[in-house]
């Protein structure tokens, strides 16, 4: 009788342990993404003005993910485009592009088809209460690039390309 209880707790134990392990690996990632991703910048594409700012969050849409047609075939869900970054890091696609032979100034992006859309990043950027007039200029999206042609949003710049803000250069 008395097993039951130490075999429960045995199992809260484990259960504990698999959701710290997970957590951990999880924020390693973002980490690596981080510190060994490549800056592209992604101009940002016009947003209903309306709609840009609604509380601690400003509303994002590439010019790039607009600048793709709609999948040539349904299902679809995602594309891995070939940009070419110019001097100052901004991503610009390159038309025809072949994903596996790319040439020394080309990178991958991938993007994805959902809701009736292109989607290449985030569709929000969050900051600090009281913040929102700075970003009002946010002309770029700042991403740490990996090979794979995946992204993560690490801040916005302006239309000089300066940071807007802090970007936090780790977790």
């Amino acid at each position: 009788a008395w097993e039951y209880p130490l075999m429960r707790r045995l199992g809260f134990l484990l259960t504990g342990l698999a959701i710290l392990v997970g957590i951990n690996v999880t924020v390693w990632r973002f980490e690596h993404a981080m510190s060994s991703g490549e800056t592209v910048l992604l101009e940002l594409a016009p947003v209903d003005p309306r709609s840009l700012m609604q509380g601690d969050y400003m509303r994002l849409s590439y010019a790039l993910a607009h600048q793709l047609g709609s999948p040539h075939q349904e299902g679809a869900a995602t594309q891995t485009l070939v940009i070419r970054l110019d001097e100052q890091q901004v991503a610009q696609r390159v038309e025809g592009g072949t994903p596996d032979a790319l040439a020394p100034d080309q990178r991958l992006l991938q993007a994805r088809w959902q809701q009736g859309q292109w989607w290449i990043g985030p569709d929000a950027f969050f900051f600090e209460e009281g913040t929102a007039a700075q970003y009002e200029q946010a002309r770029y999206g700042e991403f740490r690039l990996q090979a794979d042609g995946a992204t993560l949003l690490v801040g916005l710049r302006d239309e000089a390309l300066k940071p807007i803000g802090h970007t936090r250069p780790a977790w």
